[in-house]
């Protein structure tokens, strides 16, 4: 059931583009707030700009797609409350929500921008001049005393008042935003709720307020001329109420306990050593996040001493000073040796505990490319030269090189290491041959080891022991990138729960968030491929991408029994795409596993990929019977068996209806059976299978067959 609903009042062409809530959650336009159960873009109608919030799911309390209200009501409900109540919001446009079964699937609600407004939050980590204006901080203070103390007079608290959810014009005028947390509350409730959300104001406003003006804030809210006993109390719980808790913000203990999840912009103190780093450089905000390994390592850009700098943050219980030590020195290192790096500006303690270290930001620099000939000469080259210095990259690889103004940096001085002996040296060229693209070849090509003798000329080896070293590295690369893809960490998301497991691209996750949340509503709303008692196909479009939907289904008692105690059908398919793309063998790209579990036994399964557009191979042969095979299309065919057989991979089900032709690309499909075999002659046995089925795709004698006969390896 869908109940959406246009306000009177808005513009025609607005109401036009909001009808309903497919037309809402079709909609494209700029993302500005994404999280795992809402997404807000903002859409352009005939001039006028609107930020449209949709909601897809219920967070971290499920119980609410059955009992309770919705959070996208509570909050289209407040914004309405506070128009009633003469506090300036942000006007509703459109808003509603659908259900399915009684429980809540999806939301959203609309609103109109309000012209030239910023967030206080945001003027506030600018250090916009406006704050230090008596006059207009005075007259905004007044009002956001206003606005809380309407709030609070009739009972309601909302939740989350802080200086992000306050909107101020060009012309001074404060509007309050976003409050699906609000709601009322009874004594003796409404006390601590109330001093929560003078906490969350006082928070930012400490930083930027002096105690006399914060003190005047409290008086204008409570309507008072001095403090009595009752507001000395309330004071004194507004200040205490983030004891502890701020304070752990800007340590490493919480940057430990924060997991991935860690908020920007994040203020980072710095041990006021004034050795190690000047006292007027005690603290480092932290913009945005690039990398973070959990508990760990944390890389980030962000401001220190005026400056934009890249900012290492040693964070581990254990190891940390280790870490920290070897950062510094492998930076060390490199400067010695004359080899380009990004210059250490200052490192030292964290305050508490853990250490940084911070570099100058390089900006504009690119990692070079894998395909470019030129920029990966320049690669190999510096590493021979590193190699001649006595010194290697312990995890060389591309992304620990940037490119800037035609100058090689290297990067990740963590990794520096001294180089031991020639075999060390030659383990560690091999490991850079291995990041290259699959199509290149076990082989080293020959201008990459030209450039690298360019480096580094001394070094003897021969062409054999060098390609077995390639492969070697090739195939531990590929073990742990398979490994990554049923774990959490920087490319995959996964959580193993009592009721559920699930992996999918740490990229896609807040886009693919809803589908994940209820695969099978997406399933049944879908465009069926295929509706079979094994498996169920459906084609989706999530924010104007097309998806592919396939679930493994339980036939039977019998069936669930035999499944339960062995991985999915959609985990072996996850785990054999990830592999086919590693070995750039053309599959559409996966982007999710989901398992339903009960405890250590599975049932149904769904896998989520790319959509590829194209014809299948049957369909597409089917048009050259009598002609034959089209030259290119039988060289596509070749090329692909031959790095299957290169690979030892067996596919299982060699239909011709599992191939589609998309573009050039021959894209292999179905991939439930396939295997990776470990010996030469396991695989030999097994292609004679795969030969023989896709061979009675097409008549004894026919055309196609002996096209089809002589493309493929032998048996």
């Amino acid at each position: 059931m869908s109940q959406w609903q246009v306000l009177p009042g808005a513009d025609p062409a607005a109401a036009a583009r909001f009808a309903d809530l497919d037309a809402v959650f079709a909609l494209e336009g700029e993302i500005v707030a994404k999280d795992s159960t809402t997404r807000t873009v903002r859409v352009e109608v005939d001039g006028r700009r609107y930020y449209v919030k949709r909601y897809h799911g219920l967070g971290k309390k499920p119980l609410r797609r059955w009992f309770g209200t919705p959070r996208v009501q509570l909050e289209w409900e407040n914004l309405q409350r506070f128009a009633d109540w003469g506090i300036p919001t942000a006007r509703l446009v459109a808003f509603g929500l659908e259900s399915q079964g009684g429980r809540f699937a999806r939301g959203a609600l609309i609103t109109a921008e309000i012209p030239d407004t910023t967030d206080l939050g945001k003027l506030a980590r600018s250090h916009d001049p406006r704050l230090k204006s008596q006059s207009w901080r005075d007259g905004v203070a007044a009002q956001v005393a206003d606005i809380a103390r309407r709030l609070h007079g009739r009972r309601f608290v909302h939740g989350d008042l802080k200086w992000r959810n306050l909107l101020v014009d060009a012309a001074g005028k404060v509007f309050l935003i976003d409050c699906p947390s609000g709601g009322f509350w009874w004594p003796p409730f409404l006390e601590y709720r109330i001093v929560k959300d003078l906490a969350c104001l006082d928070k930012v406003a400490k930083r930027h307020l002096s105690r006399t003006q914060r003190l005047r804030f409290y008086l204008d809210y409570a309507r008072k001329k001095k403090l009595d006993a009752a507001g000395k109390r309330r004071i004194r719980q507004v200040i205490g109420f983030f004891a502890g808790r701020e304070a752990a913000q800007e340590t490493a203990e919480s940057l430990r306990a924060g997991g991935r999840r860690l908020l920007v912009p994040s203020t980072i103190a710095l041990d006021d050593d004034r050795r190690k780093s000047p006292r007027d450089g005690r603290e480092l905000v932290i913009e945005r996040w690039l990398r973070i390994l959990p508990g760990k390592r944390l890389t980030g850009i962000g401001k220190w001493n005026g400056q934009t700098v890249l900012a290492k943050l040693f964070v581990a219980k254990r190891g940390s000073e280790r870490h920290w030590q070897r950062e510094c020195r492998g930076i060390d290192s490199l400067k010695q040796y004359d080899l380009p790096t990004a210059k250490l500006l200052a490192s030292g303690k964290l305050e508490g505990a853990g250490y940084f270290v911070l570099t100058e930001y390089l900006e504009g620099a690119h990692c070079p490319d894998a395909t470019a000939a030129d920029e990966l000469g320049r690669v190999f080259e510096a590493v021979g030269r590193m190699h001649a210095r006595g010194i290697l990259q312990e995890d060389v690889h591309l992304g620990n090189f940037l490119l800037r103004d035609g100058r090689l940096y290297v990067i990740d001085g963590d990794a520096i290491r001294p180089a031991g002996s020639e075999r060390e040296r030659l383990d560690n060229l091999a490991l850079l041959f291995a990041q290259l693209p699959p199509s290149a070849g076990s082989a080293a090509p020959a201008g990459l080891l030209a450039a690298y003798r360019k480096g580094h000329p001394n070094l003897v080896f021969d062409a054999a022991q060098l390609e077995a070293s390639i492969v070697r590295a090739r195939e531990a690369r590929l073990a742990d990138y398979l490994d990554k893809c049923l774990r959490d960490c920087s490319l995959f998301k996964s959580a193993r729960r009592a009721d559920r497991f699930f992996s999918l691209v740490r990229a896609e996750a807040d886009f693919l968030a809803p589908l994940v949340a209820d695969p099978d509503a997406w399933l049944e709303q879908g465009t069926p491929l295929k509706r079979g008692r094994s498996a169920t196909l459906a084609l989706v479009e999530l924010e104007g991408r097309k998806l592919v939907i396939k679930r493994y289904n339980i036939k039977s008692a019998g069936h669930a029994l035999s499944r339960a105690w062995r991985p999915s059908r959609a985990w072996h398919s996850w785990v054999e795409a990830h592999r086919l793309r590693f070995l750039g063998i053309a599959t559409p790209r996966p982007l999710a596993l989901i398992e339903r579990r009960l405890g250590p036994l599975r049932g149904r399964a769904w896998l989520v990929s790319e959509y590829c557009e194209g014809p299948s191979l049957q369909a597409r042969l089917a048009e050259h019977a009598e002609s034959g095979v089209p030259a290119r299309l039988r060289e596509a065919i070749r090329a692909l068996f031959a790095s299957l057989a290169a690979a030892c991979i067996s596919h299982g089900d060699l239909k011709a209806s599992n191939f589609l032709c998309c573009g050039e690309d021959l894209v292999v499909l179905d991939l439930d059976a396939m295997q990776q075999h470990g010996s030469d002659d396991a695989w030999r046995k097994a292609w004679q299978k795969d030969r023989a089925r896709f061979l009675r795709n097409w008549p004894e004698g026919s055309t196609l067959r002996r096209d089809m006969d002589a493309a493929l390896p032998p048996a």
